[in-house]
């Protein structure tokens, strides 16, 4: 029994359970249970008598554990997740792209595609000139430093989707000085580091990539996504995020008047205070 295995299928191929679809649930070897006795139950309730591949249909959106259960004590479950349901367009089949606007030599990089009615994946990186990857979820490592140009394919387009992505040399790493810095130095830093991103033009992107990366490099010991910033004590953004927009979009408005830190070497949280400039009639 140990080698006994059990399959969802949806009706439309589309990869997903939805609300109100024939769902087939099929066993990999009913030879083996062709002497037993042979339940499904469907984690809502209902169930069915059968030794053999069944067909079943849910009339409500949830999450629900399928069991097949042999001779009252064997027991193989399978999760299921079923959705509402809809029409697929054509629209669905152009595959997106979503990956940072830029990444480090020599760490990971997580490209993403969508596209609902795609089922096959083709990511070329720019880097090695060939597929490197097939899955819809891809990771890699860049070598080298430059600006790469992202193609991904799938079994629905006709040409590749890109998307550019600029990869950056890492800094030497920061090496602590004989003599241990005050607390005030480093704060002084990070917050100045902070004012000159506020005050770039937002065409200025080397510049703010130049910032970003050094206070990475220099306090950071997480990914940027995993430090927390409560910006005047009531609003929240990790860190990455808070630095796109204060230079995206606050701008040469935004005054930063103070910063502290939950610990000085590999700070997990940042507490800003900042106001917004009066602007001139």
């Amino acid at each position: 029994m140990s080698s006994l295995d059990f399959s969802i299928l949806d009706d439309n191929d589309n990869h997903q359970y939805e609300l109100n679809e024939k769902l087939s649930f099929k066993i990999n070897d009913s030879t083996l249970i062709s002497d037993k006795k042979a339940v499904w139950y469907f984690g809502n309730g209902d169930s069915i008598v059968s030794k053999g591949s069944v067909e079943y249909t849910y009339d409500r959106v949830g999450k629900y554990l399928v069991t097949l259960k042999i001779d009252n004590k064997f027991d193989f479950s399978k999760q299921i997740n079923i959705v509402n349901g809809r029409a697929l367009t054509a629209k669905d089949s152009i595959p997106k792209i979503f990956c940072p606007e830029f990444g480090y030599v020599g760490e990971e990089v997580v490209f993403t595609g969508y596209s609902p009615s795609s089922n096959n994946w083709y990511w070329e990186f720019g880097e090695t000139g060939t597929i490197d990857s097939y899955e819809k979820q891809a990771i890699y490592i860049f070598t080298q430093p430059g600006i790469y140009t992202v193609k991904l394919e799938t079994d629905k387009t006709r040409y590749p989707i890109t998307k550019e992505i600029e990869i950056l040399q890492l800094y030497e790493p920061f090496k602590e000085p004989e003599v241990v810095d005050s607390a005030g130095i480093v704060l002084t830093d990070i917050k100045k580091r902070l004012q000159i991103i506020a005050n770039l033009g937002a065409k200025d992107t080397r510049m703010y990539k130049e910032q970003v990366n050094y206070l990475k490099n220099k306090y950071i010991c997480n990914d940027l996504s995993d430090v927390v910033v409560v910006v005047n004590e009531e609003k929240y953004n990790d860190f990455l995020s808070y630095c796109q927009g204060l230079h995206y979009l606050d701008g040469n408005s935004t005054i930063i008047q103070e910063v502290k830190l939950d610990t000085i070497k590999c700070f997990k949280q940042m507490n800003i205070t900042q106001k917004t400039k009066k602007q001139s009639k």
